[in-house]
């Protein structure tokens, strides 16, 4: 009985596998363009988009969640919030300028990087300073 319920396992791992390569193949193919060579097929890596910023939106992402928590620990003031929030509403409109021509150039990626460093200073400058949200005060 054991044997049987093993051959039955085995059997379908096999089948999700070749399922799972078919479906990652058919992926591959329709992303990555092939050049035959004599000795073999090599695959070619799909070309760099000039407009993409992955780096540029992971750090937005991660100072947003800066202020997040600074906000709900109370490290941040509303007013100081607001502020940092302006902040970086500028520093995507940047962004979405940059790419309206179809190409984020060296150059302004170079001033959104100095930009989102300032932006990051402020953070923590404004988190690590004397003012404290005030605490809600309950209702008797």
């Amino acid at each position: 009985m054991k044997s049987r319920i093993v051959s039955v396992l085995v059997a379908f791992v096999l089948v999700a596998c070749a399922a799972w390569t078919s479906a990652a193949q058919q992926t591959s193919t329709t992303t990555q363009s092939t050049t035959t060579t004599p000795a073999a097929t090599q695959t070619t890596p799909p070309a760099k988009n000039p407009n993409a910023t992955p780096v540029i939106n992971k750090r937005q992402q991660n100072q947003k969640e800066r202020i997040q928590q600074g906000v709900k620990s109370g490290e941040l003031t509303k007013h100081e919030a607001k502020k940092l929030r302006k902040e970086e509403k500028e520093i995507r409109e940047e962004k979405r300028e940059a790419k309206a021509d179809g190409t984020v150039t060296k150059e302004e990626r170079k001033e959104i990087r100095k930009d989102e460093r300032k932006a990051s200073r402020d953070i923590a400058k404004q988190k690590h300073d004397a003012q404290k949200r005030p605490k809600a005060r309950k209702k008797p």
